[in-house]
């Protein structure tokens, strides 16, 4: 692990942030430490950490979440996977396998929004709000996969 290019950056740039890496890695700790480092690296207004760090953050992120997927949470508590899941179990396996990685935003924005023309039945109500509640959750949970947007600074040269 010492010898990744993207710990490299981070240790050289922030000493303190890739001992802790290198401390955590393989840990449960990791899973929360990193969505703190990544959620202060992506600060509102600009003041993050500089871009090059955060995507060598990100990318330690995504290598630990393949490596040890077993330290994600996992939906078996969670009330509206469960409604989820027992009804449209093969919708269940997706959004347990890209719960907290940046793919379930796009599998749920494709779950959710009709891009057949209108030729879906859709869910019923119940799997509807169940699955918006799901999307809210992991909003909250995961927000460093989503990156802030300064609406204030948009179309400004």
């Amino acid at each position: 692990m010492t010898e990744n290019p993207d710990l490299q950056l981070v240790a050289s740039t922030y000493p303190m942030f890739g001992n802790n890496i290198k401390r955590t890695w393989g840990s449960a700790e990791f899973v929360t430490y990193i969505k703190e480092l990544l959620v202060a690296a992506k600060g509102s207004g600009g003041n993050g950490l500089p871009e090059p760090v955060t995507q060598a953050l990100q990318r330690l992120s995504d290598l630990h979440d393949q490596n040890f997927h077993d330290l994600l949470p996992h939906m078996d508590n969670n009330e509206n996977f469960k409604s989820v899941n027992q009804e449209f179990p093969i919708i269940g396996g997706k959004l347990e396998a890209y719960w907290g990685r940046k793919e379930f935003g796009p599998f749920m924005s494709e779950l959710l929004h009709d891009n057949r023309g209108g030729n879906r039945k859709g869910f019923p109500f119940e799997t509807l709000m169940a699955l918006h509640a799901l999307a809210e959750q992991h909003n909250q949970e995961y927000r460093h996969l989503f990156p802030a947007v300064d609406i204030w600074s948009q179309g400004q040269n």
